[in-house]
């Protein structure tokens, strides 16, 4: 519950401090001085606009609640300055703070975000009146189907993945087998279209090399021979250098008989060229792509095909997935199909039961309806959207919660709680009592009451009926620039509700005021 509100810099309130009991909180006082602005705070709390809201003591207004309970928790928001939502001192997104605010406080009031207009709060009324297995059946069917469907689609885009990453694979593999590469056949080929390429200055240097032997190379080194064969007749030291020399000779010969083998070899080739540099091309075309030496080329391809090898398959897991969503997806519509059955129950009851109890709070010929219309596929929450309609006159059709006026969703919003018990632990209801008196004032009064049994509330009121049951009566008195509240309790109470009943204090007034106090 709400233990203590703290409001600064709002509007006309420099600061004020609201501190609740459990039970009917009740908050009087006189036209404009504050009392729904307090309201407006727990709004701001819940993610109301602040437009207008700063008042003029300061640069921001501050709102901070302390709520009691199994997680207590406070909650506060700045506007104005460094705006910031708090959830126990730690900064938060504003979402998150009107979620935390949600699950702690009802609001109804006019000008505020009202949770009842939304289809959502709408069809958690509505659940309140189910069984809570038959929620958690749906739930827990649609959650698994959800989870097989996610599965389902991220196999088929890893399907998708695989086969472009096969045909990639099995492309680069054809590329490599289909070269039929050789390790360090690049290095020959190499060799062979340089000599090709540079044919004619071979020939060139080879026949000129060939033709200096043949001009006196070979002569002169047969005079020589000779030469040291005569002279070693006379000095055994020339034989050896004769024998040298004669070696020499006969490694000239051969030079020249190659020289000219070579020559006859030499052979113009332009075809040979143009296969050695188209080999050469394609081989350096694999080696940018597939590593920098042949020898890492046929290494890819070997993973590549190991790889392919281990790709191949992998339908069995999808083809399972299908089977499973299609049990999931029937187990999924007969969770919604029994969940829609008694939401079409509860309905009818809800229905009947609000006319009558809208007639109690000041209505005389209310239509309400519950509208549940077909979702065109399974959602979240079930089979169908939720949306609440009323009328309060029987000639006209019933129109969404939005057109209805703050006062009449109030006492909507009241039956509602009355009816399903689908509210939050503290519960604010400003404007309830607009335009009531007489006996439909006391039938609000005891049902406020009766719904004060199960959770704290907190009412804005004129209404002395409605202040006569309260748990805590407190007052909003302006005094200038200054607002403050205060708890009656005694004579100070005696004389509010006398204010309430005529504006003043006669014998009378305050005689009728103890009356009220002491009526069960």
């Amino acid at each position: 519950m709400l233990q203590r509100l703290e409001v600064q810099n709002l509007a006309v309130i420099r600061e004020a401090v609201l501190e609740l009991a459990p039970g009917l909180n009740v908050l009087t006082g006189e036209t404009g001085a504050g009392k729904s602005l307090l309201v407006d705070a727990l709004a701001l709390l819940l993610g109301a606009r602040p437009e207008g809201m700063v008042g003029p003591f300061g640069d921001s207004l501050l709102v901070t609640a302390f709520f009691q309970g199994p997680e207590p928790k406070v909650l506060s928001r700045r506007v104005g300055g460094r705006s910031t939502p708090r959830i126990d001192g730690e900064v938060v997104s504003l979402r998150e703070l009107g979620e935390e605010a949600q699950k702690r406080l009802s609001l109804h009031a006019q000008h505020t975000a009202l949770a009842l207009l939304s289809p959502r709060r709408q069809r958690e009324v509505l659940d309140a009146l189910l069984d809570p297995a038959l929620l958690a059946r749906y739930a827990e069917a649609y959650a698994h189907h959800q989870a097989l469907l996610a599965e389902k689609e991220a196999l088929e885009a890893a399907l998708r993945e695989r086969r472009a990453r096969e045909d990639l694979l099995r492309f680069q593999l054809a590329e490599i087998q289909g070269a039929k590469v050789q390790p360090g056949e690049d290095e020959a080929l190499l060799e062979e279209a340089r000599r090709l390429r540079h044919l004619e200055a071979l020939k060139e240097r080879a026949a000129r090399a060939q033709a200096l032997m043949e001009e006196g190379a070979l002569e002169a080194l047969e005079a020589a021979f000779r030469e040291l064969r005569s002279g070693a007749r006379y000095d055994r030291a020339l034989e050896a250098l004769a024998q040298d020399l004669e070696a020499a000779l006969e490694g000239a010969r051969a030079v020249a008989a190659e020289l000219s083998a070579y020559l006859e070899g030499l052979e113009d080739d332009p075809g040979r060229l143009a296969q050695l540099e188209e080999r050469l091309d394609l081989l350096e075309r694999l080696k940018r792509k597939y590593g920098p030496t042949l020898e890492e080329v046929l290494a890819y391809g070997k993973r590549a095909e190991e790889e392919l090898a281990r790709l191949e398959g992998g339908e069995a897991r999808l083809a399972k997935v299908e089977r499973e969503l299609q049990v999931a997806q029937e187990a999924l519509l007969q969770a919604g199909e029994a969940l829609s059955r008694a939401r079409e129950e509860a309905a009818r009851r809800l229905m009947a039961g609000m006319e009558e109890e809208l007639k109690e709070l000041g209505f005389p010929r209310p239509r309400f309806l519950v509208d549940l219309k077909p979702l065109p596929e399974p959602g979240p929450s079930g089979l169908e959207e939720v949306a609440f309609r009323f009328s309060a006159n029987p000639h006209l059709p019933p129109a969404p919660l939005s057109a209805m006026s703050g006062g009449e969703l109030s006492r909507l919003a009241l039956a509602l709680a009355l009816l399903t018990g689908a509210e939050a632990p503290t519960v604010v209801f400003d404007e309830v009592d607009t335009g009531l008196g007489g006996e439909t004032a006391w039938k609000v009064a005891e049902r406020l009451a009766r719904l004060a049994q199960t959770r704290q509330v907190l009412v804005v009121t004129h209404l002395p009926q409605i202040a006569a049951k309260a748990h805590r009566h407190l007052r909003v008195v302006k005094e200038g620039e200054e607002v403050r509240l205060e708890v009656l309790e005694g004579e100070e109470r005696v004389r509010e509700l006398a204010r309430l009943l005529s504006g003043q204090y006669t014998e009378a007034a305050l005689s009728h005021a103890r009356l009220l106090l002491e009526a069960p």
